[in-house]
Formats: C-alpha cells, structure tokens, sequence
C-alpha cells in the first residue's frame, strides 16, 4: 500500500468532499478520485459512499480511517525518530572514565552540558583504569573513555586531547612540607610515600619511579593504591602521595597539593573511541567536549594571568 494514498485518504475522509481534498492536497480532483479507486481496490471493499456534493464514509471506511490514522502518527514519530538519531538526539552512550578524571571539571561540565541539550541520549559511565579503557573499546563494550597518557595514539582509534595535567605531592596541611610553596625532590627521601598502584597505570608507575632513580632517591613506598585510596591514606597519615593534578577535585580537607622540583611529569587526559564509530550520538558527545575543554582551559589562562 502506498503511503501517499493513505494520506490522501485521510484528508478526503475528514473533508468529505473529493473537490476540497483536491484543493488542499494540491493535486488534480481526477487524479485524487482514481486514487481513492485503487485503495478501494486494493482493499476489496467500498471505503466511501459518492455522494451529489461529497462523500460519506462507508462503515468499513470509518473502521480504516482510525487505523490510518493510527498508522500515519506512528509513521511520523518513526521519520522524527529517525532524523533525531541521525543528529544524535537519541541514542545510547557507554563511556569510561578514570578514577582521577571522575571529578575533573572537563568531564563533569562537559558531560553536563551534553545531557541539557541531549536529554534523550542515555549515558551509562562505567570506572575503569586506562588501559582497561582501552580493551573495553576494542572489544565493543565501550563507546568513549576518558584516559591518561594513551599508550599508542592512532591505530584503532581516534582521540582528542581534553586536558594536561602533571605530578603533585598530597600532603596534610600541618606537615612541614605542607607549609612550603614548592618541595625539592630530595626532602622525599626519608618521607613514606603512597602512589598509585603498579597494576593500575604501569606507565605512569615506571615514570614517577624513574623520575626518582634519576634524582639519586631510592623512594620508600609504603602502599600502592587507586587515587582515591591515596587521598584517604594520606589524610589518616600512612605518607605522603604522589597524585595527578587532575586529583585536586577530590582532595579532603587538612590535604594540600605541592609541586615537586625535579618531580614534574606532564600528562594528557585524551577523550578515546574507536576510529570505525559512526554514531552521530557519538559525534555529539565528542564535540561537546573538545568545546567544553576548550572553555575551561581558556578559563584557566586567565585564572593564570591574574594570579601571575
């Protein structure tokens, strides 16, 4: 059945009148009659009474009519729903984010910002280390990520550089390296230090020990953990933490960040999917962000200007 004849039928059923339906139809009256003809052929029964001046739905036309109806909403709603996909207005995302980058203020704004204009696109935000990230991609079960220091950009998949953070060190605000502006590397030497687990970020791991060995420190480790652990070992006094600037959103209070001369590890927090994904959802989600961590870096210069 054609849809066009189920639109024609509508309209002259609701005019009851082939010239009126013509007319607003904007089509030749004969050619609107023949039309009605072959519906009413195709169907096998008489849909309309013809009338002197008009027509008079048939009982079986009145039944058609509701059903045509019915059909021609949910037609639309389909082709509304379809061109709001193809925007990225309707969708499903799953995204993944590391525990460091759970609080920092290009994913919270950013993510913000795409469920105010996207409120039908369902985000599942799902934790996992970077490298995690980065399998859960491959296999499929992750649409976006949000990671450190991808470990080999391109291949696979496309990224784009949200945000740089570097290496601080977590310590209570009473302490004595607390009180200081800037920590020389040395004067960790005797001070217990918790850093993030091997297992977690072994990239990372490797380049805060080596970053010590090349000082000449043999640094005393007495616990590996996630960042957060970290925080909370710091702040009931087990050492002190080296920690991602990215952490300074989760920091308690009584803990105070300070830079570590000879301690200075830049890294990249990159948005990551795979180069394949065609979701317009997708694509929403990717420009929102750039755009969101655009913002915030331009706010940070200025914050960096005035306080200079």
């Amino acid at each position: 059945m054609e849809l066009r004849r189920l639109r024609y039928f509508i309209t002259v059923a609701e005019t009851q009148n082939f010239r009126r339906a013509a007319q607003g139809l904007r089509v030749a009256q004969p050619a609107l009659s023949r039309q009605m003809k072959a519906l009413e052929d195709e169907l096998g029964v008489a849909l309309f009474e013809r009338l002197p001046r008009g027509a008079r739905l048939t009982e079986a036309g009145k039944r058609f009519l509701v059903d045509a109806k019915r059909i021609a909403e949910e037609l639309e709603t389909a082709a509304a729903r379809a061109r709001r996909t193809a925007r990225g207005q309707i969708g499903a995302l799953r995204i993944g984010f590391s525990e460091a980058t759970a609080g920092h203020a290009v994913l919270t704004e950013g993510i913000r910002s795409f469920r105010l204009a996207h409120p039908d696109v369902e985000l599942s935000l799902s934790p996992l280390a970077s490298a995690h990230q980065l399998e859960a991609l491959a296999a499929g079960r992750l649409d976006a990520g949000f990671m450190f220091r991808l470990p080999q950009r391109g291949g696979d998949f496309a990224y784009r550089e949200l945000a740089r953070e570097d290496v601080l060190l977590a310590v209570p605000a009473a302490h004595r390296l607390g009180r200081r502006r800037r920590v020389a590397i040395a004067e960790l030497q005797a001070e217990p230090l918790i850093c993030v687990a091997q297992h977690i970020n072994p990239q990372y791991y490797g380049a805060v020990m080596s970053a010590f060995f090349k000082a000449g420190i043999t640094p005393q480790i007495v616990q590996e953990a996630s960042s957060s652990i970290v925080v909370s070992l710091v702040a009931i006094g087990m050492g002190l933490g080296i920690l991602s600037t990215a952490m300074r959103w989760h920091l308690p209070p009584g803990i105070v960040l300070r830079p570590v001369e000879g301690l200075s590890l830049p890294t990249v927090i990159d948005l990551v999917w795979r180069k394949d994904d065609r979701s317009p959802a997708l694509a929403r989600f990717a420009e929102t962000l750039i755009a969101t961590a655009q913002a915030t870096g331009k706010r940070g210069r200025k914050r960096e200007r005035r306080s200079a």
